[in-house]
Protein backbone atom coordinates (compact mmCIF):
# COMPACT_ATOMS: atom_id res chain seq x y z
CA UNK A 1 0.00 0.00 0.00
CA UNK A 2 2.76 2.08 1.02
CA UNK A 3 4.40 2.07 -2.64
CA UNK A 4 1.19 2.61 -4.41
CA UNK A 5 0.48 5.75 -2.61
CA UNK A 6 3.98 7.12 -3.59
CA UNK A 7 3.12 6.54 -7.18
CA UNK A 8 0.33 8.63 -6.79
CA UNK A 9 1.71 10.87 -5.15
CA UNK A 10 4.35 11.15 -7.69
CA UNK A 11 1.52 10.94 -10.25
CA UNK A 12 -0.10 13.80 -8.55
CA UNK A 13 3.13 15.94 -8.69
CA UNK A 14 3.84 15.51 -12.39
CA UNK A 15 0.21 16.08 -13.08
CA UNK A 16 0.56 19.60 -11.32
CA UNK A 17 3.82 20.06 -13.13
CA UNK A 18 2.46 19.65 -16.34
CA UNK A 19 -0.33 22.02 -15.54
CA UNK A 20 2.13 24.81 -14.94
CA UNK A 21 4.13 24.15 -18.04
CA UNK A 22 1.20 23.92 -20.15
CA UNK A 23 -0.73 27.36 -19.05
CA UNK A 24 3.27 28.98 -19.06
CA UNK A 25 2.91 27.92 -22.96
CA UNK A 26 -0.84 29.32 -23.22
CA UNK A 27 0.26 32.36 -21.48
CA UNK A 28 2.95 33.37 -23.13
CA UNK A 29 1.41 32.61 -26.56
CA UNK A 30 -1.84 33.97 -25.64
CA UNK A 31 -1.22 36.71 -23.37
CA UNK A 32 -4.34 36.86 -20.84
CA UNK A 33 -6.57 36.42 -23.96
CA UNK A 34 -8.97 33.54 -23.30
CA UNK A 35 -7.21 32.50 -19.70
CA UNK A 36 -10.23 30.31 -18.67
CA UNK A 37 -10.17 28.43 -21.53
CA UNK A 38 -5.80 28.22 -21.46
CA UNK A 39 -6.75 26.92 -18.05
CA UNK A 40 -9.17 24.56 -18.94
CA UNK A 41 -6.84 23.13 -21.91
CA UNK A 42 -3.74 23.10 -19.58
CA UNK A 43 -6.18 21.34 -16.71
CA UNK A 44 -7.45 18.64 -19.43
CA UNK A 45 -3.91 17.97 -20.99
CA UNK A 46 -2.22 17.85 -17.49
CA UNK A 47 -4.76 15.51 -16.34
CA UNK A 48 -5.36 13.17 -19.47
CA UNK A 49 -1.58 13.36 -19.74
CA UNK A 50 -1.23 11.70 -16.01
CA UNK A 51 -3.46 9.53 -16.25
CA UNK A 52 -2.29 7.60 -19.51
CA UNK A 53 1.23 7.83 -19.20
CA UNK A 54 2.39 4.21 -18.30
CA UNK A 55 5.14 3.92 -16.14
CA UNK A 56 6.42 5.60 -12.93
CA UNK A 57 6.10 9.55 -13.46
CA UNK A 58 9.65 11.21 -12.82
CA UNK A 59 8.69 14.36 -11.74
CA UNK A 60 11.02 17.42 -13.00
CA UNK A 61 12.93 19.74 -10.39
CA UNK A 62 11.00 23.01 -11.04
CA UNK A 63 14.36 25.20 -10.39
CA UNK A 64 16.77 22.90 -12.82
CA UNK A 65 13.62 23.40 -15.74
CA UNK A 66 15.12 26.72 -16.58
CA UNK A 67 18.98 25.86 -17.05
CA UNK A 68 17.00 22.52 -18.86
CA UNK A 69 15.19 24.94 -21.19
CA UNK A 70 18.07 27.56 -21.93
CA UNK A 71 20.50 24.14 -22.76
CA UNK A 72 16.93 23.59 -25.30
CA UNK A 73 17.03 26.31 -26.82
CA UNK A 74 20.43 27.17 -27.34
CA UNK A 75 21.21 23.77 -29.10
CA UNK A 76 18.19 24.06 -30.92
CA UNK A 77 19.04 27.92 -32.71
CA UNK A 78 22.62 25.92 -33.00
CA UNK A 79 20.91 22.85 -34.95
CA UNK A 80 18.65 25.34 -36.94
CA UNK A 81 22.03 27.64 -37.80
CA UNK A 82 24.27 24.66 -38.80
CA UNK A 83 21.57 23.02 -40.91
CA UNK A 84 21.39 26.28 -42.85
CA UNK A 85 24.66 27.07 -42.80
CA UNK A 86 25.89 23.83 -44.67
CA UNK A 87 22.90 24.16 -46.70
CA UNK A 88 24.22 27.86 -48.23
CA UNK A 89 27.77 26.22 -47.72
CA UNK A 90 27.61 22.98 -50.46
CA UNK A 91 31.14 22.50 -50.01
CA UNK A 92 31.20 21.86 -46.10
CA UNK A 93 32.71 18.80 -44.94
CA UNK A 94 29.98 16.79 -43.36
CA UNK A 95 30.73 12.34 -42.58
CA UNK A 96 27.15 11.22 -42.40
CA UNK A 97 26.51 7.68 -40.18
CA UNK A 98 24.64 6.15 -37.80
CA UNK A 99 25.63 5.85 -34.55
CA UNK A 100 24.20 3.78 -31.47
CA UNK A 101 23.51 5.49 -28.36
CA UNK A 102 22.55 3.24 -25.14
CA UNK A 103 19.91 4.15 -23.20
CA UNK A 104 20.13 3.84 -19.90
CA UNK A 105 17.80 6.46 -18.74
CA UNK A 106 14.63 4.94 -17.33
CA UNK A 107 11.54 4.00 -19.13
CA UNK A 108 8.97 7.25 -19.29
CA UNK A 109 9.72 11.01 -19.29
CA UNK A 110 13.21 11.04 -18.87
CA UNK A 111 13.70 8.00 -21.87
CA UNK A 112 10.77 10.09 -23.99
CA UNK A 113 12.70 13.63 -23.68
CA UNK A 114 16.05 12.35 -24.75
CA UNK A 115 14.45 10.67 -27.96
CA UNK A 116 12.19 13.55 -28.96
CA UNK A 117 14.80 16.37 -28.32
CA UNK A 118 17.80 14.80 -29.85
CA UNK A 119 16.30 15.60 -33.09
CA UNK A 120 16.58 19.37 -32.31
CA UNK A 121 20.16 19.51 -31.35
CA UNK A 122 22.73 19.89 -34.04
CA UNK A 123 23.19 17.52 -36.37
CA UNK A 124 21.39 14.64 -35.42
CA UNK A 125 17.97 12.85 -35.79
CA UNK A 126 16.70 9.95 -33.84
CA UNK A 127 16.59 7.35 -36.51
CA UNK A 128 15.55 4.25 -34.40
CA UNK A 129 15.00 3.02 -31.49
CA UNK A 130 15.63 -0.56 -30.58
CA UNK A 131 12.63 -3.15 -29.84
CA UNK A 132 13.52 -3.37 -26.33
CA UNK A 133 14.51 0.53 -25.61
CA UNK A 134 18.16 -0.47 -24.47
CA UNK A 135 19.16 1.28 -27.69
CA UNK A 136 18.96 4.59 -29.96
CA UNK A 137 20.54 4.78 -33.48
CA UNK A 138 20.99 8.36 -34.36
CA UNK A 139 22.14 9.64 -37.44
CA UNK A 140 24.71 12.77 -37.29
CA UNK A 141 25.85 14.86 -40.01
CA UNK A 142 29.62 14.98 -38.33
CA UNK A 143 30.82 12.71 -35.87
CA UNK A 144 31.53 15.34 -33.07
CA UNK A 145 27.42 15.78 -33.24
CA UNK A 146 27.52 13.21 -30.43
CA UNK A 147 28.81 15.73 -27.90
CA UNK A 148 25.46 17.39 -28.00
CA UNK A 149 23.43 14.11 -27.12
CA UNK A 150 25.97 13.17 -24.08
CA UNK A 151 25.50 16.72 -22.96
CA UNK A 152 21.51 16.24 -23.39
CA UNK A 153 21.75 12.96 -21.39
CA UNK A 154 23.82 14.94 -18.55
CA UNK A 155 21.08 17.69 -18.74
CA UNK A 156 17.77 15.02 -18.62
CA UNK A 157 19.46 13.19 -15.54
CA UNK A 158 20.05 16.45 -13.78
CA UNK A 159 16.38 17.97 -14.97
CA UNK A 160 15.00 14.60 -13.29
CA UNK A 161 17.81 13.77 -10.29
CA UNK A 162 19.29 10.56 -11.91
CA UNK A 163 22.72 9.63 -11.44
CA UNK A 164 25.13 9.27 -13.96
CA UNK A 165 25.94 6.15 -15.09
CA UNK A 166 28.87 4.60 -13.12
CA UNK A 167 30.52 3.68 -15.61
CA UNK A 168 31.57 7.58 -16.54
CA UNK A 169 30.89 7.00 -20.25
CA UNK A 170 27.81 8.57 -21.58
Amino acid sequence: MGKRFISNRQRLVWIGQTFLVLAVIWLTLNGLDGWWLGLLAASVGAVTGGLLASGRPYPWRPHRLAGFAVFFLFESFKGGMDVAWRALKPKMPIAPEFRHYPLDLPEGQPRTLMVSVISLLPGTLSADLSDDGQELVVHTLMPEAMDSVNRLDRRIRHLFSLELPESGEE
